[in-house]
C-alpha cells in the first residue's frame, strides 16, 4: 500500500524517503549485481512495481515491517548498522504527521480543529450539461477554509475505505483512542466483535496525559457516538452489536470480582467506569474495510500494557488462545499464560497445551507438567507424552515413565516404547521388553528392532539376536542389517553372512558394501568380490571401483568380463560431467584425464573447455594440443585461436593450416598487431613447411648383431649422453636451447617474461623443452632441473627419454616419478613397457598402477594377459619391477 507523491523534492517532504533512498544507492555501489530489486521484493513480500515505487521516490511505505525488511538488506550489504521495525515506524509517523499539515504559502501552522468539530465539507463530482443536454462528469474541488486560507484540493469519488479513514483522522483523540484500542486488538488476535468494556478500559492508554486531563466525564460515550455516526457511503466505523452475554457489566471476571469495578488507572477510574455504564456491556463491530485500511500502519508498533490488561479481562475466551501465542512472541510469559487460563475456564483444552509450553520455556518445570496433566485429562491429543518428554528432560525419569504408560493407555503406542527404552538405559531390562512386546503387538513397525537395539548396546548378544530374528521375521529390513554387523563384530562371519543375505532379499542395497569389507577382513576375496558384483550389477556406480580396488590390494587380476566396464570411456566421461555440474572442476578434470588415457578424444576437448574457461590457459593449450594430435579438427581451431590470444602468432597460423588440411574452416585470422618477435626471426615465412624429424640414430654394429630384429630397427640400447656443463638448470642455457630446436617464439617469451618469478619460468622452459626436442642436451636440462625439485620435470625427462628409445633410462625415471606421488607414471611405464614386447615387466608396472589406486590398470592387464597368456605372469608376486631385458626382448 502506497501513497503518491511528486518526485521532486521528495527527499525534503518524507523522512522515509530521506534515509530509504541513500542506503538504496550506497547499497548497489557495494554490493553490486548481488542487490536487485526482484530478490528485495521477494523478501520483503510485495510486488516488484510496489518496490520499485519506493524505491525510485513516487510512492512512500505505509507497512513498516515490509519496509524494515527492505531497509535491512541494503543495511546489511552496504555494512551499515540495521535499524529496527520500531524505528521506521516512528518514521513513517513523522510522515504521516506532516502529511496531514495543509501546506500555506506564509507558512504558518493552521490551528487545531476542536474536540468534536466536525470534517470539512467537500463537494463531490457535478454533472455539467452543454448546449446539446448531453451530460458528463467532471472532477470537483474539494474547498477548505483553515485559518483564514483557503484551499483547493482536486478530489474524485472517493472509495468507502477511504472516506472512514478520512472519518478516523479528523475524529477527536478520544474516540480515535477508541479506534486504535479496537485495531491493535483485531492484529494481535481478537475478532472485530469487540466487548465495548474492552475499549472503555483500554482507550485510556492511547492518550497523553496532557489529552487524558482535558477530556470531559462521558467521554468514552461521546467517542462511541461519534464513531457511530454513519459516513456517506461508506458506513460507520463502529456498529454497536447485541448485549454480551458473558461480560455485562455487573458480570465477575474469573478472580471473581466485578469487571465493572476495574477502572483503568489512575485518575480515569473514575471516567472508565461510568463509561462502561453507559456503554452498557454491549459488543461492537469496526468496520472491515476500516482495518483493511489502517492495520498494515499499524503494524510494528508497541502495544500498551493497558490493552494486554484489558485483554485479559474482557476478551472473548474463544480468542484467548490466539491472544496467548501473539503475547508469547512478544515475551509476554505472564500475560500469555494468564490468557491460557482464562481460555482454559471458558472450555478450550488446547489453551492448557499451550500455557503449558509457555511455562516450559520460562524453567518453571513443575507448574508445566500439572498443565499438561490437566490437558491429558481433557483429551488433548499429545499432552501426555510432551509431560513425559519434559520430566525426562528433567532428570524425573519414574515420573517420566508413568506419563509414558499413561499416553500409551491413550492409544500412543510409540509411547510405549519411548517408555521402555527409558527403563532400559536405567537398567531395568525385563519392564523395557515387557513394553516393546506389548508396542509390537499393538501393531508398532519397530518395536521388537528397538529393543534388540537396546540389548546390543548392553553387550546382551545373543538377547539382541533373538530380537533381530522377530524383527526380521516381520520384514524389518534394518532388522537384519544390523544383526549382520552385530555378529561380525563379534567375529561370526558365517552368521554375518547369513544376515546380509537376508538383509538383502529384504531390500537394504546399502549392506553389500559393508558384507564385502567383512569378508575381506575375513581373507575371503573371492566372496567379497561377489558382493561388489551383485551391488553393481543393482546399479551401484561405485561397486566396480571398490571391487578393482580390492583385486588390486590382494594381487588378483582375474578373467572376469565385468571388470571392463570399470574402463568405459563413455561412463568416465559422465563421471566427468556430473563432478562439472555438481561445482567440483578438479574433480571433473581428473575424470576427463582418465577418459581420455581410456580412448577418448572428446574427453581432452572436454577438459580443455574446462579449464579454459576457469582461467588456465597455459594447461588449456596442453590439453588443445593433446585433442589435436588425436585429429580432433575443431580442437585444432579452437588451438589456433587460444594461441592467437596469447600471442603465439605463428603457433596459431601453424594449427590454422593443420586444421584447413583436415578439413576445417578455410578462413585464417587476420592479426590487427603483431606482437614483437625475436631478433632473426622474420626470415621464417607462414608458409614454411615444418624442418622434419631427424631419423634414429643408427645402432653401433655390436649392439645390431645382438639385436633379433634384425639391422636398423631402432632398440632400447642407451646411447652415450655428452657431458653437459654441471650446476643447476639455467634460463639462459633453456633459451639457446630452444632456438637450436627452432623454437625462436618459445625462446622470445622467456626472454620478455622477467615480471614473473625465476621458478615459475624454469617450469615453463621445461615445458617447452619437452614438447619442442628431445636431444640429448635438452634432456640433461630437464633432468638437472628435476635434481633440483621440480617434480613435474621427472616425468618430463622420463617422457623425453623414452621418445629417444632409452627405454631403461626412461624406466629408471617413472619409477622416481612414481616415488614422488605421481601415480600416472606407473601406467606410463607399463605402457611403454607393454609396447616394447615385455610383457612381464609390464604386467608388474601394471600390478602397482593398480595397487595405487588406477582403475584403467585392470583392463590394460587383463588385454595383456590375453595377448601373452601366461608368459605375461609376473615372476615375483610382490617384488619391485625389473628394468633388465628379457630373454629374447627386442627392447622395443
Amino acid at each position: 500500500m502506497t501513497t503518491d507523491v511528486q518526485v521532486r523534492g521528495r527527499a525534503t517532504r518524507s523522512a522515509v524517503l530521506r534515509e530509504l533512498l541513500p542506503l538504496w544507492d550506497e547499497a548497489r555501489r557495494t554490493g553490486g549485481r548481488t542487490i536487485t530489486q526482484e530478490r528485495l521484493a521477494r523478501i520483503a513480500g510485495i510486488s516488484p512495481s510496489t518496490l520499485r515505487g519506493w524505491l525510485s521516490g513516487r510512492s512512500v511505505p505505509r507497512e513498516a515491517d515490509r519496509l524494515a525488511a527492505v531497509a535491512g538488506e541494503l543495511a546489511r550489504a552496504a555494512g551499515r548498522p540495521v535499524r529496527s521495525v520500531r524505528h521506521w515506524s516512528a518514521l513513517l509517523e513523522a510522515d504521516r504527521r506532516h502529511a496531514r499539515l495543509p501546506r500555506q504559502r506564509n507558512d504558518r501552522q493552521p490551528p487545531e480543529p476542536a474536540v468534536g468539530a466536525s470534517c470539512p465539507a467537500v463537494r463531490r463530482s457535478v454533472t455539467v450539461r452543454g448546449a446539446e443536454g448531453a451530460g458528463r462528469r467532471v472532477r470537483s474541488t474539494a474547498a477548505v477554509t483553515v485559518g483564514g486560507a483557503r484551499l483547493a484540493v482536486s478530489s474524485g469519488p472517493v472509495p468507502a475505505g477511504a472516506r472512514l479513514v478520512n472519518r478516523y483522522r479528523s475524529a477527536p483523540p478520544a474516540a480515535r483512542a477508541v479506534v486504535d484500542a479496537a485495531l491493535d486488538a483485531v492484529r494481535l488476535g481478537h475478532r472485530p466483535v469487540l466487548p465495548a468494556a474492552l475499549l472503555a478500559a483500554s482507550a485510556p492508554h492511547y492518550l497523553t496525559s496532557r489529552e487524558l486531563s482535558a477530556l470531559r466525564p462521558g467521554w468514552v460515550a461521546d467517542g462511541l457516538a461519534y464513531l457511530r455516526k454513519a459516513v456517506p457511503g461508506a458506513g460507520a466505523l463502529l456498529t454497536t452489536g447485541r448485549a454480551a452475554g458473558s461480560r455485562t457489566a455487573g458480570s465477575r471476571t474469573g478472580d471473581g470480582r466485578p469487571a465493572a469495578g476495574r477502572a483503568p488507572y489512575g485518575a480515569a477510574a473514575a471516567r472508565a467506569a461510568e463509561a462502561l455504564r453507559t456503554a452498557g456491556g454491549h459488543e461492537v463491530r469496526i468496520a472491515e474495510a476500516l482495518v483493511r485500511q489502517l492495520r498494515p500502519e499499524r503494524e510494528g508498533r508497541t502495544v500498551p500494557a493497558g490493552l494486554w490488561e484489558g485483554l485479559a479481562r474482557y476478551a472473548h475466551p474463544a480468542d484467548r488462545s490466539a491472544l496467548a501465542r501473539s503475547a508469547a512472541t512478544r515475551g509476554l510469559t505472564r500475560i500469555a499464560v494468564g490468557l491460557c487460563a482464562s481460555a482454559a475456564e471458558s472450555g478450550d483444552p488446547t489453551a492448557l497445551s499451550i500455557g503449558a509450553a509457555l511455562l516450559a520455556e520460562a524453567g518453571r518445570t513443575a507448574e508445566a507438567a500439572d498443565w499438561y496433566g490437566a490437558a491429558a485429562d481433557r483429551g488433548v491429543p499429545e499432552a501426555a507424552v510432551r509431560a513425559a518428554e519434559l520430566l525426562e528432560r528433567d532428570g524425573r525419569f519414574a515420573q517420566a515413565v508413568d506419563w509414558y504408560d499413561r499416553a500409551a493407555q491413550h492409544g500412543d503406542v510409540d509411547a510405549h516404547c519411548r517408555g521402555a527404552e527409558l527403563l532400559g538405559r536405567h537398567g531395568e531390562i525385563a519392564p523395557a521388553l515387557h513394553r516393546f512386546e506389548a508396542a509390537a503387538r499393538a501393531g508398532h513397525p519397530t518395536a521388537r528392532h528397538r529393543a534388540g537395539r537396546l540389548l546390543a548396546e548392553l553387550g546382551r548378544t545373543d538377547e539382541a539376536l533373538e530380537w533381530f530374528e522377530r524383527a526380521a521375521a516381520d520384514g524389518h529390513p534394518e532388522a537384519a542389517a544390523d544383526g549382520a554387523r552385530l555378529c561380525a563384530a563379534a567375529d561370526r562371519i558365517d552368521q554375518a553372512v547369513a544376515w546380509w543375505e537376508r538383509a538383502w532379499a529384504l531390500g537394504t542395497a546399502a549392506g553389500a558394501h559393508e558384507a564385502a569389507r567383512t569378508l575381506e577382513a575375513a581373507g575371503r576375496i573371492d566372496e567379497a568380490a561377489a558382493w561388489y558384483e551383485r551391488a553393481a550389477a543393482s546399479g551401484d556406480e561405485t561397486a566396480w571401483h571398490e571391487a578393482a580396488a580390492l583385486l588390486a590390494r590382494h594381487g588378483q587380476y582375474g578373467n572376469l568380463p565385468w571388470y571392463a566396464h570399470i574402463g568405459d570411456p563413455q561412463a568416465l566421461r559422465e563421471r566427468a560431467e556430473r563432478c562439472e555440474r555438481a561445482g567440483d572442476p578438479d574433480g571433473a578434470l581428473d575424470w576427463y584425464r582418465k577418459a581420455a588415457e581410456a580412448g577418448s578424444e572428446t574427453a581432452l576437448f572436454q577438459g580443455a573447455d574446462l579449464l579454459e574457461r576457469h582461467g588456465d590457459r597455459t594447461r588449456a593449450v596442453r590439453w588443445y594440443e593433446r585433442a589435436a594430435a588425436r585429429g580432433d579438427v575443431y580442437a585444432m581451431r579452437e588451438l589456433a585461436r587460444l594461441l592467437g590470444e596469447l600471442g603465439r602468432l605463428r603457433e596459431s597460423a601453424d594449427w590454422y593450416r593443420s586444421a584447413l588440411a583436415a578439413g576445417g574452416r578455410p578462413v585464417l585470422p587476420v592479426p590487427t598487431a603483431a606482437a614483437p618477435l625475436a631478433p632473426g626471426l622474420g626470415r621464417f615465412e607462414l608458409r614454411q613447411p615444418q624442418a622434419p624429424v631427424d631419423p634414429a640414430p643408427p645402432r653401433a654394429p655390436a649392439a645390431r648383431a645382438a639385436s633379433p630384429s634384425g639391422p636398423g630397427t631402432p632398440g632400447d640400447v642407451p646411447v652415450d649422453v655428452p657431458a653437459v656443463r654441471p650446476g643447476p638448470a639455467t634460463l639462459d642455457e633453456a633459451v639457446e636451447l630452444l632456438k637450436e630446436a627452432g623454437r625462436f617464439f618459445e625462446a622470445s617469451l622467456l626472454l620478455r617474461s622477467t615480471d614473473r618469478p625465476e621458478p615459475e619460468r624454469l617450469r615453463e622452459a621445461a615445458r617447452m623443452l619437452s614438447g619442442a626436442t628431445c636431444g640429448d642436451r635438452a634432456v640433461a636440462w630437464v633432468q638437472r632441473l628435476a635434481d633440483g625439485g621440480d617434480r613435474p620435470a621427472v616425468r618430463e625427462a622420463a617422457e623425453m627419454l623414452e621418445s629417444r628409445g632409452r627405454v631403461d633410462d626412461a624406466l629408471a625415471w617413472y619409477g622416481r616419478a612414481a616415488d614422488g606421488g605421481d601415480r600416472d607414471a606407473l601406467l606410463a611405464a607399463a605402457r611403454m613397457l607393454a609396447e616394447r614386447r615385455r610383457p612381464q615387466h609390464a604386467a608388474e608396472w601394471y600390478r602397482r598402477a593398480a595397487e595405487a589406486g588406477d582403475p584403467l590398470a585392470h583392463r590394460e592387464a587383463l588385454m595383456l594377459l590375453q595377448e601373452y597368456g601366461e608368459a605375461a605372469r609376473p615372476s615375483v608376486g610382490t617384488g619391485a619391477p625389473a628394468a633388465a631385458g628379457e630373454p629374447g626382448d627386442d627392447g622395443r
